[in-house]
């Protein structure tokens, strides 16, 4: 864990040591940072990929198990793969802003467990929400980034049964298949007959 808090200092400017003496181990959720006091906001164009980065990681439950609980009732999922949305106001002061997993599925991936720290974003500065909100949204930015990383991938697939979460799927790249509540993303042509079959043995997974 050491090694992704290092790169995450590195990724955003600052030194392994910032986050290192700024940590307060909790016992009962994920590490927590103490706020620092950050730079000035500057009113100059926000570039949201300086402050909203998209980590692959090992161990989620160790930055988003305590929002898991408190979203879900449950603990987070503990097979791959994990991304984590972060967000820096300085190179020393961060915190998670959402998650997603990919589970495998024969040569694809089924994506799900998508959440969202409504607390932590609140606490971002009005002018770096607007920026994010401007960009589509903490979730868009995490799926598209994943999509992509994802490419290879003959499809990705999404069980989808919210409105707003369909329309942020959609935004990202996926489509609708026809059966209920499943979304795609599809990489590759594939013939017709094929698409269906595929989507035949991900409508039997069930919700994923």
């Amino acid at each position: 864990m050491s090694k992704l808090l290092e790169g995450l200092t590195r990724m955003f400017g600052g030194k392994r040591a910032d986050a290192e003496e700024n940590h307060i181990p909790n016992a009962s959720g994920p590490r927590q940072f103490q706020r620092v006091p950050a730079s000035p906001i500057s009113e100059d164009p926000v570039d949201v990929g300086a402050i909203v980065r998209i980590e692959e990681v090992d161990d989620a439950r160790f930055f988003i198990n305590a929002l898991f609980r408190r979203r879900f009732g449950s603990d987070a999922p503990d097979y791959p793969r994990h991304f984590v949305a972060f967000y820096a106001a300085s190179p020393s002061d961060f915190a998670t802003l959402g998650y997603v997993h990919y589970s495998p599925f024969e040569d694809s991936w089924l994506c799900g467990g998508m959440v969202m720290d409504d607390r932590a974003y609140r606490r971002i500065p009005p002018i770096h929400r607007a920026a994010i909100k401007a960009a589509g949204g903490v979730a868009e930015i995490m799926l598209r980034d994943t999509f992509a990383r994802l490419r290879a991938a003959p499809a990705i697939w999404g069980y989808v049964g919210d409105k707003l979460a369909e329309a942020v799927d959609l935004r990202a790249g996926a489509v609708h298949t026809g059966a209920e509540h499943v979304m795609v993303v599809w990489n590759r042509e594939l013939p017709a007959e094929e698409k269906a079959v595929r989507l035949a043995r991900v409508v039997a997974v069930g919700p994923f």
